[in-house]
């Protein structure tokens, strides 16, 4: 038995399934690069790593939730999707609250709390399966039935 049992069976702070799959190519592409970037930050403090490496990975996922909400916005715009607003403020709290985990790892030298990977998993399954399955519903909607996709 070793000293960090955890570290010889670690386990991806989530996985893709089918329940994550909103039904727009693009946008699932960009869920999993997140979820991939999610999971390399927790695999890297699982074996131990901390500081700039870890920082730089916390870094790289916010940039790519930031060029995910851009894209999805713009998405959104293009379909006319009546929600747009308040999806635009969801983003914005996101990343927000996003940010004051990467300030709190930052000042921790790259070791993230218990808590952003908590806020990670919620976020993002969370967003997708409730929020953004709204907007690929409404997407996918007849133009004289776009209505009650709302």
């Amino acid at each position: 038995m070793t000293d960090h049992p955890i570290r010889e069976a670690v386990m991806p702070i989530m996985t893709w399934d089918d329940s994550l799959d909103i039904g727009v190519h693009d946008m699932n592409r960009e869920h999993r690069d997140i979820l991939d970037a999610m999971n390399a930050i927790y695999d890297a403090t699982q074996a131990g790593k901390k500081g700039q490496p870890v920082i730089a990975m916390i870094n790289h996922l916010g940039a790519v939730t930031a060029r995910h909400f851009r894209d999805e916005e713009i998405f959104m715009a293009k379909i006319d999707y009546a929600d747009l607003e308040n999806h635009k403020r969801v983003h914005t709290k996101l990343l927000k609250d996003f940010a004051m985990h990467q300030a709190a790892a930052v000042a921790a030298d790259g070791v993230p709390t218990t808590e952003f990977f908590q806020f990670l998993r919620l976020w993002l399954a969370a967003h997708i399966k409730c929020i953004d399955r709204k907007y690929a519903d409404y997407s996918r909607a007849p133009k004289g039935a776009a209505g009650s996709a709302r």
